[in-house]
């Protein structure tokens, strides 16, 4: 049996600093200062179980390109207004809240992730302003959501949702349980991926006890990250019940082949996991060197449709803001 501890004694170790990505081999040791500057900026924080799957000898390896901080993210450039580019905070209307749609909600649970992606599109939003979009109590939160009828659905996001402890989560699920108009709940999170560890029997058995048909979404980019860890995290999951979707995010020298997208694909429904939507990168601060044209996008998803059996086509879809859905870019 997994202890409880062990994926919290895992974050503890995770590689923080220019000096940790360094002893761990993944950087140069000449190089360190080059990659202090960034760090400052955006916050390393790499668990040792995601730095595993780099190839030390690869610089284009796809899994070094989401995890180790980049030069590039100090000279892109996209505006500082790019730092909240879906407009979280203008659509926060009570504390740890963000409402764009009509039916359904985000509860902000935690700023806490088990990684941080440096693609990330609130990575300005969590690397020290925190507070702007975490600031307030989750109660504040609760009793909004107690006013609002109109709401089904709570999708808990952050941060990663399932980075608070196992008695905190179960407790705001039973919080959102006992608010009759809510139909459904899901999670977003790559912990699956990230820090599968983290993916405990006992996790699995508090998001499956609830009244909702819970639905989780992850998030792999690349068929590297499906290993025997993260393929055993999502089977437990499975086993109790839980309805698994993935969403990815088209990112240049990933995942930007329709080769390996396909590969990506096929491997997630082999584990129980349906494709559901492909995601045109978001143009936030420190991420330009990973955007994909629209143009080149759409030639890749075409390819993507011709190559694919239609349930394991994921929808293309680009956020913009004001729109009450994800946008096929196919409409654009």
């Amino acid at each position: 049996m997994q202890r409880t501890e062990d994926w919290t004694d895992e974050l503890r170790q995770a590689l923080r600093t220019a000096e940790d990505l360094a002893a761990a081999e993944l950087i140069p040791k000449n190089a360190v200062d080059n990659y202090r500057p960034v760090i400052e900026k955006y916050r390393l924080l790499l668990p040792r179980y995601y730095a595993s799957l780099i190839d030390k000898g690869d610089p284009a390896c796809p899994i070094r390109l989401q995890a180790i901080p980049s030069p590039c993210e100090l000279t892109n450039r996209l505006p500082e207004s790019k730092r909240d580019p879906l407009s979280d905070l203008a659509f926060k209307p009570a504390s740890r809240m963000t409402t764009r749609y009509q039916d359904r909600a985000l509860l902000q649970l935690t700023p806490s992730c088990p990684m941080y992606c440096r693609f990330c599109f609130r990575k300005g939003l969590l690397t020290g302003h925190e507070e702007s979009l975490f600031d307030g109590s989750l109660e504040d939160a609760i009793a909004y959501i107690e006013r609002h009828t109109e709401l089904e659905e709570i999708i808990l996001s952050g941060g990663d949702p399932l980075m608070v402890h196992d008695s905190e989560l179960s407790a705001v699920l039973t919080q959102l349980e006992n608010i009759s108009h809510l139909r459904r709940v899901r999670i977003h999170t790559r912990v699956p991926v990230t820090l599968p560890n983290r993916i405990t029997e006992a996790l699995a058995q508090i998001l499956s006890a609830t009244r909702f048909p819970l639905v989780l979404v992850t998030h792999f980019n690349h068929p590297k990250e499906l290993t025997v860890q993260s393929t055993l995290a999502c089977k437990r999951l499975r086993a109790q019940g839980l309805s698994l979707f993935n969403q990815s995010v088209l990112l240049k020298g990933v995942n930007d082949r329709v080769e390996t997208l396909c590969l990506l694909s096929k491997g997630l429904f082999e584990i129980g996991v349906i494709p559901y939507y492909l995601h045109h990168p978001d143009p936030a601060s420190g991420t330009e060197h990973f955007l994909v044209p629209a143009a080149e996008g759409l030639r890749i998803f075409e390819s993507l449709r011709q190559m694919l059996p239609g349930y394991l086509t994921p929808r293309y879809v680009i956020d913009i803001v004001g729109s009450p859905y994800k946008v096929p870019v196919t409409e654009r």
